[in-house]
């Protein structure tokens, strides 16, 4: 349930910065929070795709769809749910990556006790 934290740090640090500040609420979570990398990896991944899934497909439902379809068409995509999944996907990878580079480099510089 950690990764609920990403999302919301993430959600309130996209108010002020651009995209790639889930990047940096992904760095922070695997910063403070001990744990194996690859639960990191999970936590920061799961934050970020939820919380970007949920906001492309809120856009979606508002302009019906709109934006939507002409991206798909754009990218040569059969349909436009595909754009909301890539980007879900995409902002997971980003956000997982991150908290695996924070909490490795908390590895590094804090000794373990």
């Amino acid at each position: 349930m950690k990764w609920i934290l990403v999302a919301v740090m993430a959600l309130i640090l996209q108010l002020f910065l651009p995209w790639w500040s889930v990047g940096l609420a992904g760095f922070i979570y695997g910063w403070l929070f001990i744990q194996k990398p690859g639960k990191a990896f999970l936590g920061g991944f799961l934050g970020i795709f939820l919380l970007w899934g949920i906001m492309a497909a809120y856009i979606t439902y508002v302009n019906d769809g709109i934006l939507a379809a002409r991206l798909a068409s754009l990218f040569s995509l059969p349909h436009g749910l595909l754009v909301v999944l890539l980007t879900a996907l995409l902002g997971g990878v980003t956000g997982g990556l991150s908290a695996i580079t924070g909490n490795l480099t908390r590895n590094i510089f804090v000794p373990k006790s």
